[in-house]
């Protein structure tokens, strides 16, 4: 008997071969993804704290060297 996997089966198998299969591609997954998601939820709340302060921060206040 011939089983025939749909799309999303097929395509969960491909992510599981690809990322998943070792320990050691896993782990750069996993460290990739923390790493990129770290940077832009950091970037989010800095741009999101700047546009609420604006003027009020010390860059904003103290004048440029020139």
């Amino acid at each position: 008997m011939v089983v025939q996997t749909t799309g999303g089966v097929a395509m969960r198998n491909m992510v599981y071969n690809t990322f998943f299969k070792r320990n050691s591609t896993t782990l750069m997954f996993v460290l990739g993804g923390a790493i990129t998601g770290e940077y832009v939820v950091n970037k989010v709340f800095d741009d999101m704290w700047e546009s609420a302060n604006k003027g009020k921060l010390s860059k904003d206040i103290l004048p440029k060297d020139e």
